[in-house]
């Protein structure tokens, strides 16, 4: 899978094949971050991390680090004819300063062919990888490691246009997640998924649509224990209404997505689980230089835990971003999310955890290929499980040079 996006990716970047319009943007990026609170610990919590041949223990005093990320990239966007190639390539180098065994080199591939045939049929298809980190947040393990967590994804989708209006599809994916670490082996997974839908566009512009998807998934690491009812496999149906409204001259745009999510358990019927989700979303643009985004929302998440058969978050985030001049962008976030874990074992606490961020940060274009970033960011985690509550605040430079 590697070579192949990677080879598909030096193909694409070579000069004898681009045309007069096309985009090959090359990149380079280096930022730095404190972090007042790297592992994510509590009060009175202690973890561990391999240092110099040396167990260190990490209490929140000690958990604060900083780290550097050193990235470049090529960026694609080629055209030709009625086809279109997306395609994007980064590799990332994370050294700490401090605790320097958590250093690793990360990586993004990424390829999408917008292809057309015809003025009715268009689809996509492409393929992505990704080497990244785990977040601390929720390392489960007493023994602090540079967990990797690679990611790998196929797809393909086509359309029909069989009216003006009226637009039909499907497609399907192939995902795995694979880790690194021992510890974390159990959350190993991999699904295969499809969906069909109906699109209407309404005659002021407003867009409809209904879709089912199916996924059928697996965490292959996982060992099935009658005594705790584990289970290790699902399948995964979902109802989907969506809507696209523009309102006030295109100066408010709202998303509306309402479903079903049905998920049966493979080996284990009492884990079996049924939820309503949805969310609502609006961007707002009321002058040339603010732009606001608000959303609210109760869906499921891509995190689980062995212990839990589903988890819902139910939350809302509003970002903002104000052009104070030709050259200097400001940017604001907060969210609020609660986590809700669906426990199936008798007389054991439900997992809920509360979490609040908020972030600000200042973008500073001197010249067109060069860009600056400072910034920002505080969070809070409240669980109903003490030892997953974390509270830091941390601060970044950043430089981006494109050529």
């Amino acid at each position: 899978m590697k070579w192949l996006l990677a080879g598909v990716m030096m193909v694409l970047a070579l000069p004898s094949m681009a045309k007069e319009g096309d985009t090959f943007r090359p990149y380079v990026s280096y930022t730095r971050y404190y972090d007042s609170n790297l592992f994510r610990l509590t009060e009175g919590e202690t973890t561990f991390v391999v240092q110099d041949g040396t167990i260190v223990p990490i209490t929140l005093d000690s958990a604060s680090d900083q780290y550097g990320i050193l990235g470049i990239g090529l960026d694609v966007d080629w055209k030709f004819e009625r086809q279109q190639i997306v395609a994007s390539l980064s590799k990332t180098r994370v050294d700490y300063s401090k605790y320097s065994s958590l250093n690793y080199d990360g990586e993004d591939y990424r390829g999408i062919w917008n292809w057309r045939v015809g003025n009715r049929w268009s689809g996509q298809l492409g393929a992505s990888q990704s080497v990244s980190q785990t977040s601390f947040s929720d390392f489960q393990s007493l023994l602090a490691v540079s967990n990797l967590v690679t990611r790998d994804r196929q797809f393909v989708s086509a359309e029909w246009e069989l009216h003006p209006r009226w637009r039909i599809g499907g497609g399907g994916a192939l995902s795995t997640s694979d880790n690194s670490s021992l510890q974390q082996r159990t959350q190993d997974y991999e699904d295969s998924s499809g969906y069909v839908y109906a699109s209407y566009l309404t005659p002021k512009g407003s867009k409809l649509r209904g879709e089912i998807r199916r996924t059928d998934a697996e965490y292959p690491n996982r060992q099935l224990v009658s005594t705790s009812l584990i289970d290790n496999s699902y399948s995964q149906s979902e109802y989907n209404f969506l809507g696209d409204w523009t309102v006030t001259a295109g100066k408010l745009l709202t998303h509306l997505k309402l479903g079903l999510v049905d998920r049966q358990f493979d080996n284990f019927s009492t884990r079996d689980y049924s939820e309503l989700t949805g969310r609502l979303s609006a961007d707002y643009y009321p002058t040339g230089k603010t732009a606001l985004t608000l959303a609210v929302y109760r869906e499921p998440a891509p995190v689980e835990e062995v212990n839990s058969s589903f988890l819902v978050n139910t939350g809302a985030n509003l970002n903002a971003a104000w052009l104070l001049s030709d050259k200097i962008t400001a940017r604001a976030s907060a969210s609020y999310v609660q986590g809700s874990y669906e426990l199936i074992l008798p007389g054991q606490v439900q997992r809920v955890d509360d979490t609040a961020s908020a972030s600000l940060s200042l973008s500073y274009t001197p010249v067109p290929m060069a860009t600056i970033d400072v910034g920002l960011q505080a969070g809070d985690r409240d669980s109903t499980y003490s030892a997953f509550d974390y509270a830091f605040h941390s601060f970044f430079v950043g430089v981006r040079a494109d050529f």
